[in-house]
């Protein structure tokens, strides 16, 4: 999509994202996986990627830990700190392809931010990074962020199996239908390019708004295998933030992946 930016989805997105998505994933069960997983890690401070107006990032910070929170839309970030408890959250405006931002903080004795005991990308968020060479320049920066030990956690869908060569695919699909608007979901799926461009369309008497959306999608065993080059190998992996089995049915997969 022409134009289209690492800040475009929040930037477009951050006027109505509580409203459409603050229930979108279990927080609880988020929030009690990331807390278990830091302190068998021995505690340290977490790092939420993509973390957007801080629908986790809060929550995590009431929790007790010490929460970074790197979004590339200074729009989201500007919700998340006008928020109650975002005095606990280091939110920091940046590319999550490129962790060099959250430098800019510095919080120890040379400057740098300090290693994360966990890095969180949450929902489908890692897909937000619209190619291959991004998604592997944000492992690599995270890679080179985790403290001993640590875990990079990703929650994402998994792709159904299909016919890279097929043909693409449009949609044109009923969001919210009410008295004085109208929003239409228009996607167009490319399996070749493994990539869903979508639109929400908002109509009404006061015109026109646009919300656009890219998704770069990987299976899982594509994930594993840009983790490996980026150094990570797989630790675990569920169906679930509660700890479900992941088989070939699960339409969902949370996967944390080590330092090699």
């Amino acid at each position: 999509m022409e134009g289209y930016g690492p800040a475009t989805y929040g930037d477009r997105f951050a006027d109505v994202y509580d409203d459409w998505y603050g229930e979108v994933s279990d927080v609880e069960a988020t929030v009690a996986h990331v807390v278990a997983l830091a302190g068998s890690i021995g505690g340290g401070p977490v790092l939420e990627l993509g973390a957007g107006s801080g629908r986790l990032a809060l929550p995590l910070a009431a929790a007790g830990l010490d929460v970074w929170a790197l979004d590339a839309s200074a729009a989201m970030v500007e919700r998340l700190r006008a928020k109650p408890g975002a005095a606990g959250v280091t939110a920091v405006v940046g590319d999550m392809a490129d962790l060099a931002a959250l430098d800019a903080i510095g919080a120890g004795e040379d400057g740098e931010a300090p290693p994360f005991a966990v890095v969180l990308c949450a929902f489908n968020t890692f897909f937000n990074l619209t190619s291959t060479a991004a998604q592997l320049a944000c492992l690599r920066g995270v890679a080179a962020r985790l403290a001993p030990g640590g875990r990079l956690v990703v929650e994402a869908f998994v792709p159904p199996p299909g016919d890279e060569e097929a043909a693409a695919v449009g949609a044109v699909e009923p969001r919210h239908i009410g008295l004085d608007e109208v929003v239409l979901t228009v996607s167009r799926l490319d399996p070749a390019a493994r990539t869903v461009t979508g639109q929400h369309v908002t109509l009404s008497e006061a015109g026109v708004r646009l919300r656009p959306w890219v998704l770069h999608y990987v299976s899982p065993g594509g994930l594993d295998d840009l983790a490996g080059q980026a150094g990570l190998s797989l630790a675990t992996r569920h169906g679930g933030w509660r700890g479900e089995a992941f088989t070939e049915a699960s339409p969902v997969h949370v996967s944390s992946y080590g330092n090699s």
